[in-house]
């Protein structure tokens, strides 16, 4: 019984440490990137992240339309302080990558760099699990697997780290593009050690640096957005640790969906919408992603949004009733003008 006692004072002074050492949520400011005219319907996004945490936003415009940018602005001042920053990277859309480059050269945020895409949703707190990891052992931190994701390990033959991709076979983490806090330390140093960019695409960088890639075993023809960021920071011997939260929710994908279509990056042909279910292992976003932008544009326009598809058949069935039930009380909850400013000014 005395053990027990001691071991419980042991862990309340250990944690009383943790707590008063801990980072304050608001030192992170997480930098949004925003497209076309999506900020209509993902603020709400934003909202849910603002309710369960302390931290800042920046919004970063890549290639928005007018409208957009200037609701994002009203959305600003209407949370001043927690939103920092209206900054546009590019006036026509740019590779995620490029935006977030650009957004690290352009501003210093302090200890740490932070992004989360807009369609990532929270039900809960979030930042201060991630802001523990940062304290400890880990140099960065991802998270965002999306709820249309079949697996998020690199399939046995593939040729490219897809944004989707976390893992190798053996386990090795490339860490993810949707929501990531690094050490900036850490992320500077790789960058000069390299010379390695968010948007690096393997091609543009060194040959010494593609043979550090090589011989850690990560040869690929593609590597998504941070993915040579995170093996090279690795390779100087950086910690980059991935887990997903369970307040965190990733849909992904609905800005083909949501934007104008003269915003949107079509296919070479110029198809009106990209036909994911022709692309291996796409099928299932595809619907996740379609379906769910109509539920978020149904209820941004204060109309019954669609019931499930027919057809849909198996898993896919839960998973898109989970994303209209969740969409459903994320609007709900949010949609208040206490939250969001009118649509115009």
């Amino acid at each position: 019984m005395q053990r027990l006692q001691v071991r419980r004072r042991a862990r309340a002074v250990r944690d009383l440490l943790r707590r008063r050492s801990a980072v304050p949520e608001s030192t992170f400011v997480f930098n949004i990137v925003w497209t076309g005219g999506t900020f209509r319907y993902l603020r709400y996004f934003v909202c849910s992240l603002l309710a369960n945490s302390d931290a800042r936003f920046r919004f970063v415009l890549n290639g928005c339309t007018p409208e957009s940018a200037a609701m994002m602005r009203r959305f600003a001042e209407h949370h001043a302080g927690r939103v920092v920053d209206v900054l546009e990277a590019s006036p026509k859309m740019e590779a995620h990558g490029v935006a977030l480059d650009f957004v690290y050269g352009a501003v210093d945020d302090g200890e740490f760099f932070c992004f989360v895409d807009p369609d990532i949703l929270a039900t809960g707190p979030f930042v201060a699990d991630f802001a523990e990891r940062l304290q400890g052992s880990c140099d960065a931190v991802s998270s965002g697997r999306g709820v249309w994701a079949e697996t998020d390990v690199v399939p046995v033959g593939h040729r490219g780290v897809n944004g989707e991709y976390f893992f190798s076979q053996s386990g090795y983490v490339f860490g993810g593009p949707h929501f990531a806090m690094y050490r900036r330390a850490a992320l500077q140093a790789t960058r000069e050690r390299w010379g390695v960019r968010f948007a690096s695409p393997g091609r543009d960088l060194s040959e010494a640096a593609m043979e550090q890639v090589a011989s850690a075993g990560h040869d690929y023809l593609l590597y998504d957005t941070g993915k040579l960021v995170n093996i090279l920071l690795q390779e100087r011997g950086g910690t980059l640790c991935h887990f997903e939260h369970p307040a965190l929710m990733h849909i992904g994908g609905m800005s083909h969906y949501l934007s104008p279509p003269s915003y949107v990056v079509h296919e070479p042909g110029g198809e009106p919408e990209p036909d994911w279910s022709r692309w291996h292992g796409m099928a299932t976003r595809y619907e996740v992603a379609r379906f769910t932008a109509a539920v978020l544009r149904s209820l941004t326009d204060a109309e019954t949004p669609p019931a499930i598809p027919d057809g849909v058949e198996g898993d896919l069935v839960a998973r898109l009733e989970r994303v209209r039930s969740e969409l459903i009380a994320l609007v709900g909850r949010y949609g208040s003008a206490q939250w969001c400013p009118p649509d115009e000014g």
